[in-house]
């Protein structure tokens, strides 16, 4: 299992596109999302458990206490069971599992886990140009916003099996993603990863 990650706008999506190209399974094709989320997983256990503990579901607003999380039982079998009943390797991606990161490394204590990494100023000027990025008004609430984020990054790279991944450092040299695919143990495709790269686009967002 391959988890992707980090603060929203930085690069989760790209990863995952990324991965996607090199094999990975991301669920039924009418279930992932043009952002490459899994809607079934996302809709049916990652915002019901926010809610569930009092954040905010989009991971915008209130944030969980990431340390004092309650456990869930039987969350790998429902995945499997459920969302993921392709062929491996699987990956999942979300932003907001930087929130409940603890819950997902419980039920895969084996998974991969790629963060994401961009220039706060830069994922700040994102969430603020961003449409559906509007639960902060103001710089300064989404450079608090990354801050916390930041937070949390400092026990996943302690706790978890942990690549991290600067995006731009990707869309200025595709040729940096055969760590991240050695990392989690695919065969590196230039070409696929060369296609799936789009600077332009990138660096607008």
């Amino acid at each position: 299992m391959i988890f992707v990650t980090g603060c929203a706008r930085s690069g989760t999506s790209l990863a995952t596109q990324i991965l996607q190209a090199h094999g990975c399974y991301l669920g039924k094709a009418n279930r992932v999302n043009i952002l490459y989320e899994n809607i079934s997983i996302r809709e049916n256990i990652l915002k019901p458990y926010l809610i569930g503990v009092g954040a905010d579901p989009l991971g915008q607003d209130k944030l969980p206490d990431t340390d004092h999380l309650p456990s869930v039982k039987g969350l790998r079998d429902r995945i499997f069971q459920e969302f993921l009943t392709g062929e491996p390797p699987f990956a999942y991606k979300d932003a907001k599992l930087t929130l409940v990161w603890p819950i997902f490394h419980d039920a895969f204590p084996e998974a991969k886990w790629i963060l994401m990494r961009r220039d706060k100023d830069k994922i700040v000027d994102s969430c603020v140009r961003a449409l559906f990025m509007k639960k902060r008004n103001s710089r300064s609430g989404w450079e608090h916003w990354v801050d916390e984020h930041e937070k949390r990054f400092v026990r996943m790279r302690e706790e978890l099996d942990l690549i991290e991944v600067w995006a731009d450092k990707i869309v200025d040299d595709p040729q940096e993603f055969a760590e991240v695919a050695e990392f989690c143990k695919l065969k590196f495709r230039p070409d696929a990863t060369n296609a799936a790269i789009k600077p332009k686009l990138w660096h607008g967002s």
